[in-house]
């Protein structure tokens, strides 16, 4: 629902005015009638599913003049798009919680800000106010939980301190998870997916990839982080700081141990435990001799950047004349016209982009203080006749990771799963 949301606030905007409430009125019949099949599959118990049909018409309404809203303004600002994507958990959590209430427990739905999760105002990638979130979900949560009420609580979205609805970015709702687990300092916060856990490598690509067992925060933080689809780095940091472990599970098949994340790093019987591969990157290169006499010049470029919300993948400085770092693909051109605006031409006198790259990253707590496993990874990446574009500057003890053309991704992949995994 949360990609329809985004597609219908952006349509309602770009279209002519006399169309909006058609446009308006086609999503919103479409998005009632899936919710109310929704309820009839899901909440058996006849008085829960009239309270949920009713709050789940009273969101939808709210959603119509919203839409209609920014259709006639033909504008949508970062705080609309998050208040319209709040729509799609919004309607799940009640049709959760009443499916829950009809299987004989008490249950209530609450949205993350009702959770007690607060974040301060960067729409579309808020960041949650730890300081201030430990006491306010305990506050929220716990007594609800103590006269044994199931809270169903949204992920993905929060609220500024204002109450303005905020979301999470990418990852939102696992993250929502390990920050309430964090705060409850529960046991173990459970991820549950549509594969039986964390595996050695994506199995579109290698058909044999792993379930591996056993994973320590350090190497679950860089897997999310450089492509791993089945957990998004931001979400072990919360479980981390409160030493929460995490288990990532199979929604289809419950039995199944997972993957387990914790504390310590165990080392298994191969030195690398997985191959992620990160797409949808860009390489930005700036260069000038001018930037050997600047001191800090590559503080300037990444505060320029960081006070943009531009994240910086890897950085690799080949030269005092020369700087190269990666950047998302969907974040290549805002970063390099800002780069273009803010620094001095004369200082940098390069700015080009490198496209169609991806990056290789080898994780495994095997790998610290193994000898020459960089040089039988780069061998390995030679032999199968595949470049490398760039290495990673201050690579991890339990990671190494690699610029390849995007052509070449696959093949480096499969080459160093079956040379380290298989």
């Amino acid at each position: 629902v949360t990609d329809s949301l985004i597609e219908v606030a952006q349509a309602v905007v770009d279209v002519p005015s006399d169309v909006v409430e058609q446009k308006v009125g086609e999503y919103i019949s479409w998005l009632k009638d899936k919710h109310h099949e929704a309820i009839k599959i899901a909440v058996s118990d006849e008085a829960a599913a009239g309270d949920v049909t009713a709050e789940v018409d009273r969101l939808i309404e709210k959603l119509r003049v919203t839409l209609l809203g920014v259709g006639y303004l033909e504008d949508i600002s970062p705080k609309s798009m998050d208040y319209i994507l709040s729509f799609g958990e919004r309607l799940c959590m009640n049709v959760v919680s009443g499916a829950i209430t009809s299987l004989g427990l008490k249950s209530n739905a609450y949205t993350g800000f009702e959770a007690g999760l607060i974040t301060d105002s960067s729409y579309g990638r808020a960041r949650p106010l730890f300081t201030r979130i430990g006491d306010s979900v305990n506050e929220k949560l716990k007594p609800v939980l103590d006269e044994g009420v199931i809270p169903v609580v949204s992920g993905f979205i929060a609220a500024n301190e204002e109450g303005h609805i905020t979301t999470l970015g990418r990852g939102g709702s696992d993250y929502t998870a390990s920050l309430l687990g964090a705060a409850l300092s529960v046991d173990e916060v459970q991820i549950w997916t549509d594969v039986d856990g964390i595996l050695s490598c994506d199995p579109r690509i290698v058909s044999d990839a792993r379930l591996i067992d056993t994973l320590s925060y350090a190497e679950a933080l860089d897997l999310g982080y450089f492509g791993a689809k089945v957990i998004h780095s931001k979400m072990i940091e919360p479980a981390m700081e409160c030493d929460v472990a995490v288990r990532v599970k199979n929604t289809f098949n419950p039995s199944g141990e997972g993957t387990l994340i914790v504390s310590r790093q165990q080392k298994a019987d191969k030195v690398v435990k997985a191959v992620a591969l990160a797409r949808e990157v860009v390489i930005i290169n700036l260069s000038g001799v001018g930037m050997v006499e600047t001191p800090n010049i590559a503080g300037k470029v990444f505060s320029t950047l960081g006070d943009a919300n531009i994240n910086v993948i890897m950085i690799s400085g080949s030269s005092e004349s020369n700087l190269s770092f990666v950047v998302n693909k969907k974040d290549a051109k805002a970063a390099v016209d800002l780069l273009a605006e803010e620094i001095n031409r004369e200082i940098v006198e390069g700015l080009s982009l490198i496209e169609d790259v991806a990056i290789v990253c080898m994780v495994g707590a095997g790998m610290a203080g193994a000898k020459g496993i960089a040089a039988k990874i780069f061998t390995h990446v030679s032999e199968a006749d595949v470049n490398i574009i760039m290495i990673a500057q201050g690579s991890s003890e339990v990671n190494i990771a690699f610029i390849v053309l995007g052509s070449d991704a696959d093949k480096t992949v499969k080459t160093l799963h079956d040379k380290f995994i298989t």
